[in-house]
């Protein structure tokens, strides 16, 4: 099967997507305005777009309509449901499969009619629209006026490359650590992390606490003079962007992982779940797919977003139950091997391509 992706190879779901799909026996051809470091699989062909975003979704349509029409592909599969999504409906080639992501129907369009009536078109003239999550999908509903089949997509992890610690293995400066691995922005609530650690280790002054931090973004200075303010700043390792490759060994480091995302467009968390797959209990805040992704008391806690108290209180619950940690762990696994084996995602897409090749 000959698939056309239109989408950023900036993002790292469309290199997983691409290179998964390729390693299946797929051709696929990735068509971008954006440049990356991410890597492809060798056998996956990028081609370039001669123009950047914003206006690069208007003036490469004529170059996507060539494109398309030269490759004749099976099918088109766009990411994101705004600018690249508006690319591929241009690109006048059909069958479309339409994947969202999350901030293209969250915040994107929040403030802008014109951009929301993008997205509805965009999403009304795909042949199948998948989410990566029920949350978004009921989202991307409010958006239409008449009802519309939504597949659910999960992203997934290879459990086999995100699995638990082989051993046990003592940090024996630290009494407790705590991870995440976001984007240093607003709206994954690193400084409500932060505040809530503070007062995690003002509730044990003689413990070693650390708070390891991956990612990098904005909000970085902000976040180092608040830790600094916090009197923590020496307990806090901001550990910049960490190659994926190096994240598995790194979550393995974790007691807890904490995501306390503000903002509903968190639409799923492959973050969470590629810790949930490392047996590490999560603490998580109730915005968007996370407490889908993550079931209170079972496999995780769940937290008010915007809420220190709650998320500290979390922390405490994890370090003075050692057994309750064990136990969410186990069961955060096991779902992740149930809902969100990164093989049985890939199996479900290609499952959408059959059902649109029908269409074709």
């Amino acid at each position: 099967m000959h698939i056309a992706i239109v989408g950023s190879q900036a993002s790292v779901h469309v290199v997983r997507w691409a290179n998964a799909l390729v390693e299946k026996g797929h051709r696929i051809t990735v068509i971008t305005m954006h440049s990356s470091k991410q890597v492809f699989h060798p056998d996956v062909e990028v081609l370039k777009l001669p123009f950047k975003n914003p206006f690069g979704y208007i003036l490469n349509i004529p170059k996507v309509k060539r494109i398309l029409k030269a490759l004749n592909p099976d099918l088109v599969h766009s990411f994101y449901a705004l600018g690249y999504g508006f690319l591929a409906r241009h690109g006048a080639h059909r069958p479309i499969l339409l994947s969202v992501m999350g901030s293209d129907v969250y915040e994107d369009i929040e403030h802008s009619l014109i951009l929301k009536r993008i997205v509805r078109k965009n999403i009304v003239k795909a042949d199948v629209v998948c989410s990566t999550s029920n949350i978004m999908a009921a989202q991307i509903q409010t958006l239409i006026s008449e009802p519309i089949d939504i597949e659910i997509t999960p992203f997934g992890v290879d459990t086999t490359v995100f699995h638990p610690k082989i051993e046990a293995q003592k940090d024996d400066e630290h009494d407790f650590v705590i991870g995440t691995a976001k984007a240093m922005e607003p709206k994954y609530g690193i400084d409500i992390l932060i505040n809530a650690f503070a007062g995690f280790c003002n509730k044990y002054p003689q413990k070693k606490f650390k708070l390891m931090i991956a990612g990098d973004g904005t909000e970085l200075p902000k976040l180092k003079i608040l830790a600094k303010s916090l009197k923590v700043e020496k307990n806090c390792d901001f550990l910049g962007n960490v190659a994926n490759e190096e994240i598995p060994g790194l979550l393995r480091k974790f007691n807890v992982f904490v995501a306390l995302s503000r903002f509903d467009s968190e639409s799923f968390g492959v973050a969470v779940v590629e810790a949930l797959s490392c047996e590490l209990p999560v603490v998580v805040s109730d915005a968007g797919g996370l407490k889908e992704v993550v079931q209170h008391g079972v496999s995780g806690i769940v937290v008010s977003k915007n809420n220190v108290n709650e998320a500290t209180k979390a922390m405490v619950s994890f370090f003075e139950d050692v057994e309750m940690s064990k136990e969410l762990g186990k069961a955060g696994r096991l779902r992740v091997k149930s809902e969100y084996e990164w093989k049985d995602s890939v199996i479900r897409m290609e499952g959408h391509y059959g059902k649109l090749l029908d269409i074709r």
